[in-house]
């Protein structure tokens, strides 16, 4: 290999990793306050599959939600072969939901909705044979002679065979403390494609959290402060957004671990403060992005010990903590910090060869030592910057 060969080889490798996140590692530390068992609120009912395809009929199963996981994954051939198992009395894994209340003031209006929480597949193939019945069974493997009928083509005898099959569900009622639901969810997470945390707080979070949450990642300034490089697929994007969210709208002083049960907190109080509150939230995060690219560039939330260093990943406890510390700042403070970023990205830079300091941002994130260090640190070099 030449000299020219090698260099191209380099600066891919340079650019490759400038370009991804750094892998987290939370640590192990155990959740310092375990919930309630007396506060899980999960109910057994005995259903029917025609009682479940009622409910999708009638738009009271939530196909629509906002994080990533699909629900028209399945070709024609799994659904079909899922029909089929109905049709030869195979019984069915359990059903899972998320009770959620619509109207609950207006009594006329009132009605319950379930989000699915595992069984999203089998409820979309349900919908497109039953209810849309747009679905032509194929490929079946012993019930050959019903290959190409839809659902209004099979014998009245099936077609109640199907509505009469017995299901399990299992649904978590309203009322469930949403650090316990989110740890429900990803317990019994099991289907093809599993879920991230972010997209289970999503799942959890409808409405104005999951909306604001997606607004502010939608913002120019914060894609240019991570140079463009976060995915929204699998809601990598949000998960940093939450970060944010989570530690302005919680003092970090209060931190118990785990880091999934605090996020699933800060992410749940959005939807409790007032429209004021939330326009100032985004506002705050706008400025600190800005202020964030002016000082930094694009090395901003990168672990960064030499000036002559190539570039390094993105680090998510970075960008969490200096997000917060910065939306925290005055303006006049923000201001005076950017005139003085030479001074601070110095500091910066010999702060990240502590070793202490390092491992909070990279191997024990979700420690309550790493969390209080890396806030503490990090106020203690900006105050220093402005105080210079």
């Amino acid at each position: 290999m030449n000299y020219d060969e090698n260099m191209s080889l380099f600066q891919k490798e340079t650019k490759d990793e400038a370009d991804r996140i750094e892998e987290e590692i939370q640590g192990n530390e155990p959740i310092s306050v375990p919930f309630d068992p007396n506060l899980i609120r999960i109910r057994r009912d005995p259903f029917t599959l025609g009682e479940l395809i009622d409910k999708i009929e009638y738009n009271e199963v939530n196909f629509k939600t906002s994080f990533q996981r699909k629900s028209d994954l399945w070709d024609a051939t799994k659904q079909s072969r899922l029909i089929e198992s109905v049709l030869l009395r195979l019984p069915l894994p359990a059903f899972y939901f998320d009770e959620v209340i619509e109207n609950e003031d207006d009594i006329e209006n009132r009605r319950s909705v379930w989000q699915v929480i595992d069984g999203l597949q089998r409820c979309s193939a349900f919908n497109h044979f039953i209810v849309k019945k747009d679905l032509a069974l194929e490929n079946l493997e012993f019930l050959t002679r019903f290959n190409g009928m839809k659902y209004d083509d099979l014998p009245r005898e099936l077609q109640r065979r199907i509505q009469q099959t017995p299901i399990t569900t299992y649904i978590v009622e309203k009322g469930t403390p949403e650090e316990v639901k989110f740890n429900i969810f990803k317990r019994i997470n099991t289907g093809g494609l599993v879920l991230t945390a972010q997209e289970i707080r999503h799942a959890m979070n409808q409405g104005i959290a999951a909306d604001f949450v997606a607004e502010l990642a939608a913002m120019p300034s914060f894609q240019q402060a991570t140079c463009y490089i976060i995915s929204q697929e699998r809601m990598e994007d949000r998960d940093f957004i939450t970060r944010f969210v989570s530690f302005y709208l919680q003092d970090y002083k209060t931190y118990l671990p785990d880091l999934d049960s605090f996020l699933t907190k800060g992410m749940s109080q959005i939807k409790y403060i007032t429209q004021e509150q939330r326009d100032k939230m985004k506002q705050d995060f706008e400025e600190a992005m800005i202020a964030a690219y002016k000082i930094f560039g694009n090395d901003a939330f990168r672990k960064r010990t030499d000036i002559t260093a190539r570039r390094k990943p993105l680090n998510k406890a970075l960008f969490e903590v200096l997000s917060v510390l910065l939306s925290r700042l005055s303006s006049n403070e923000r201001e005076w910090l950017i005139s003085k970023g030479e001074l601070f990205k110095e500091k910066f830079r010999k702060l990240n060869c502590d070793n202490a300091f390092r491992y909070s941002i990279s191997s024990g994130t979700g420690q309550r030592d790493s969390v209080i260090r890396r806030y503490t640190e990090i106020n203690r070099v900006i105050t220093e910057t402005l105080e210079q």
